[in-house]
């Protein structure tokens, strides 16, 4: 089975549309020439746009100048990032990224540039793409009182989308990516907003799912059954991101790998203990959390988005992978071949120098490796 991947930007420190352009000339063309045949043909791309980067190209007014700079370099991008809203590498991120959340205009403002900026790299003979997006925002941030008001920036963003496609012949959908410890952790609890807010609204064709399987590895969910739920529930899935969580098993000695060289102050690492069926039986805000509670009878499952394709390293540790290899298997059984792709290991930089690959391009073209062949052979 042949399908069209691309890899997130976001693992591209960044925020000015130069610093953007450098990644398409650094690793990015540098993952074409080891990929058979890539360097000649369009390469697709999964932006990640930040608002600053957003709002210089729009009040400069060169996102078609920017745009036209990317395609005549052979790159195309049917989805974009649009979750992180500022910077997020080199400095501490952590809950900031849940900032500004679906309450603001700001969030809105920001995702409708966004749009515009991927409708001007989306191909010619394409017309379907997605854009990805914060679970409604930080849990603790966000009160009952503020849900009717998420749904209506929700909708005013779904409505700007709909006029995009009337002037420019795309439809751009927003998915909404679960995460742990937000206001949407799991496909439940978005299918229960959707059906109280969203559907049977005449906008609802613009709002869905991003579908990451990182985050649903994480909270300790059945692996597959989120895709078979939102299809019960009506909710569509608009963007699949292939990512992997860590696995630490059972054991106080894999857990001391974690403290030595897994802890960073850039992202948050929610982390869930689980025991040998799979059933949650902790659960951590951070790592640091997680070490200070000492429950070391169980494996644990680390919102750090390691490559994919990683098996044992570092004494036992893994890519946790079912739920992606998961979702590959109902791919490969049902080909969707509009369905988009995305892999997402934007924590390169903070990984172990003994995890890392001998270049970030090797370690992407690792993963649509694997990714491939799990296609083809499971």
């Amino acid at each position: 089975m042949s399908v069209e991947l691309c890899h997130c930007m976001n693992v591209f420190p960044g925020t000015t549309p130069e610093e953007k352009m450098r990644a398409f000339a650094g690793p990015l063309a540098e993952l074409r020439q080891l990929l058979p045949g890539a360097a000649t043909r369009p390469f697709p791309v999964g932006l990640w746009i930040d608002a600053a980067t957003a709002s210089a190209l729009h009040t400069s007014g060169r996102v078609s100048d920017w745009t036209a700079r990317i395609r005549d370099q052979g790159f195309y991008a049917r989805t974009a990032n649009a979750f992180p809203y500022g910077v997020f590498h080199d400095q501490e991120v952590k809950t900031a990224v849940y900032h500004p959340d679906w309450s603001t205009p700001e969030r809105l403002h920001f995702t409708t540039a966004v749009a515009e900026i991927l409708c001007a790299l989306m191909p010619d003979d394409q017309e379907a793409g997605a854009i990805s997006t914060l679970p409604g925002g930080y849990k603790e941030h966000v009160p009952d009182a503020k849900l009717p008001l998420l749904a209506e920036n929700m909708l005013a963003a779904a409505a700007a989308l709909r006029e995009l496609r009337d002037r420019r012949g795309k439809t751009i959908r927003l998915g909404f990516e679960m995460e742990p410890d937000c206001l949407w952790e799991s496909v439940d609890d978005f299918a229960a907003f959707y059906q109280r807010y969203i559907r049977g609204h005449e906008l609802a064709e613009f709002i869905g799912v991003c579908y990451d399987t990182c985050h649903l590895e994480v909270i300790g969910a059945r692996p597959g059954a989120g895709l078979d739920y939102l299809a019960e529930q009506g909710v569509p899935v608009v963007k699949i991101q292939l990512s992997a969580a860590l696995r630490a098993p059972a054991g106080r000695a894999a857990k001391e790998v974690l403290r030595e060289h897994f802890q960073d102050r850039v992202y948050m690492h929610q982390t869930c203990a689980v025991d040998a069926a799979g059933m949650p039986r902790a659960r951590w805000r951070d790592l640091p959390d997680a070490l200070a509670a000492e429950q070391w009878e169980y494996d644990w499952l680390c919102h750090f988005h390691v490559p994919v394709y990683l098996r044992d390293f570092m004494g036992g540790l893994q890519a946790a992978n079912a739920e992606l290899l998961a979702v590959l298997d109902r791919l490969r059984q049902v080909p969707q071949p509009q369905c988009i792709l995305e892999i997402e290991t934007y924590s390169y930089h903070v990984l172990p120098a003994a995890v890392k690959s001998t270049s970030l391009a090797e370690c992407m073209r690792q993963e649509m490796a694997f990714v491939q062949q799990a296609l083809q052979t499971r």
